[in-house]
């Protein structure tokens, strides 16, 4: 009788034991977060295709997925289409529930949107998300247009030789007063700028929904250079709505006059150091760098000349360009250059009798976006035992 005894505690402490271990699993699955898109947003005409996307649904423990969809819960159907992403009509006008329901094999979770479906004859406006074209550069060439509307800005600067720094900003206006309405019996009610279409700020698994600025026309303040995808929503008395995306570019050059750097110390180069910051990821703000010009006109001759005679100098300035957000890289420079090549280019203009013009370029998404996103530095160096002279630095960080 006691072995018996014995032997029931010991089957029962080993279901325990294995009954905890499913607790324990079950307690660490998480269930399935959400994320349902509908397009057309808004109001919808009777006979419209809709199309209903949940394929940015996260499940963190990599659990297959179930979608269910129910688009009308009062018509007792509660299963009508499966799948991440469906597309459904309804032909009759009012207001319609539709229900996802996605299960993991554990959990089963829900998330609800209204449909307004209002009558297939009526018309939806049309967005104009405005642009900013055939505008003139910081060399006063006109810039040419384009079959595809964009905004394009210029921040031209003459820097102080003090700040080597590139940190300038400017005011972007944004003009949604072109979009329109061709039915005279409606009108336009919202403006909403996304200023990113990239990012999703709130967060509910749309990045071209969130409504970051309003009105028919915004002052988007203090842009850094660089490229941005946004999109303008327009809402009509309906509800009916229509989108337009646009990219901004916004395109830099900063000017140096009359520098000097700093002679070669005991095998310790003179170095002037300029600074500018990019970002090119695939993430919030693609600010995606085009190209990038650095451009130094220096004379050919110390007219102060070595310090060591009355003669006037050679001189040898060299662009190193490094990026520097994790350890520094180098990513090109000009120590190979011969004074013979030092004569500029088509488009950066020499006095090739008394001066050396050299330049280096970053360009293409190998070149750049291979780098790590974030601060960049250019060096103007000088080995030679003498200080040196420079007439002119140019920095270009051309997104358009």
């Amino acid at each position: 009788m006691k072995q018996k005894g014995i032997s029931l505690f010991v089957i029962l402490a080993m279901i325990s034991i294995a009954f905890s271990g499913c607790t324990e699993t079950f307690a660490s699955n998480q269930p399935p977060e959400i994320s349902m898109k509908v397009s057309p947003s808004g109001a919808i005409k009777a006979e419209e295709t809709i199309t209903f996307d949940a394929s940015a649904t996260i499940d963190r423990d990599g659990d297959s997925l179930i979608f269910l969809w129910d688009f009308d819960d009062s018509d007792g159907i509660q299963r009508e289409e499966s799948g991440n992403e469906v597309t459904w009509e309804y032909n009759v006008e009012g207001t319609y529930v539709v229900t996802l329901t996605v299960e993991d094999g554990q959990f089963s979770q829900t998330k609800t949107t209204e449909i307004e479906v209002i009558p297939k004859d009526s018309i939806r406006p049309e967005a104009n998300a405005g642009s900013r074209m055939g505008i003139d550069d910081c060399d006063g060439e006109e810039t040419s247009d384009s079959s595809r509307e964009f905004y394009l800005y210029f921040i031209c600067e003459e820097k102080e030789n003090s700040n080597r720094e590139i940190d300038a900003k400017i005011d972007v206006l944004l003009d949604g007063s072109s979009s329109e309405h061709d039915d005279p019996n409606h009108y336009l009610s919202k403006f909403e700028w996304d200023l990113d279409v990239n990012f999703d700020a709130d967060g509910d698994g749309d990045s071209t929904n969130d409504i970051d600025a309003t009105g028919e026309t915004y002052t988007w303040k203090d842009r850094t250079p660089g490229k941005w995808e946004i999109q303008l929503t327009v809402t009509d008395d309906q509800g009916l709505t229509d989108s337009d995306e646009v990219i901004v570019y916004i395109n830099y050059v900063g000017v140096w006059n009359d520098l000097v750097v700093d002679r070669n110390n005991s095998n310790n180069p003179g170095i002037l150091e300029f600074e500018f910051n990019t970002v090119y990821e695939d993430s919030p703000s693609v600010n995606r760098l085009k190209r990038a010009d650095f451009e130094l006109t220096y004379p050919k001759k110390d007219p102060d000349g070595s310090g060591f005679g009355s003669f006037a100098a050679d001189q040898k300035l060299d662009i190193y360009v490094y990026n520097k957000t994790k350890e520094p890289k180098d990513v090109t420079n000009t120590s190979s250059t011969t004074n013979e090549q030092r004569t500029g280019n088509s488009n950066f203009d020499c006095n090739t009798e008394d001066d050396f013009c050299v330049f280096a370029q970053i360009s293409g998404s190998y070149h750049v976006q291979k780098y790590y996103p974030g601060p960049w530095t250019v060096e103007i160096v000088n080995e030679e035992q003498n200080e040196a002279n420079i007439d002119i630095f140019t920095i270009r960080l051309t997104f358009k």
